[in-house]
């Protein structure tokens, strides 16, 4: 390899990498706001309380990301963007799925939707990473949970049992600074 060769391929890495920590300390931003969102009280609060005792949502079995299936999944071999963009994709189901459910008069309405906005802003900073998936699991995860439709929800779960998964899962993948 050349000098030339060699400088140019370390630039093309250099501003590879400068991409990648430029979406990571953006996406932390956004992170750190849905983490002061997804705290224990909010969560009992909005989607517990709020709800009738033993109320559940009907969603699709992958719509339900658990971090024993982050940990099955890194034991096959995924890759930790893979994972972190599995998260905000499916998540973004999942908050589409419970505001359907939610009448717009709802106590926890608001707040949905304020998370709902934060995983809008992820989606936009991932975005870049879903047209690189090299994967096929990954591109037949996507698929399958956007290509559901209603008939295909098997399994119920409570609100609060879902967003309980959400921060679960985000503290297991994300090393952001977190707050108090």
């Amino acid at each position: 390899m050349t000098p030339n060769m060699l400088r140019h391929s370390t630039g093309a890495i250099y501003f590879s990498l400068l991409g990648v920590l430029a979406t990571v300390d953006s996406m932390c931003i956004h992170l750190e706001e849905l983490h002061s969102k997804l705290q224990y009280r909010q969560r009992v609060r909005y989607m517990k309380d709020n709800f009738p005792i033993n109320y559940s949502v009907n969603v699709h079995y992958e719509d339900i990301y658990r971090t024993i299936n982050v940990t099955r999944m890194q034991n096959r071999s995924f890759t930790e963007i893979d994972l972190k963009l599995l998260w905000v994709y499916i998540n973004s189901q999942v908050l589409e799925t419970v505001l359907e459910v939610l009448p717009k008069k709802h106590p926890s309405r608001t707040y949905v939707e304020g998370i709902s906005t934060l995983f809008s802003y992820l989606r936009m900073d991932v975005e870049e990473m879903v047209e690189n998936i090299e994967d096929e699991r990954v591109e037949e995860i996507l698929y399958h949970i956007s290509d559901m439709d209603e008939q295909n929800r098997r399994k119920s779960i409570r609100p609060k049992a879902l967003f309980d998964n959400c921060y679960r899962v985000m503290k297991q993948l994300f090393r952001c600074h977190w707050g108090p």
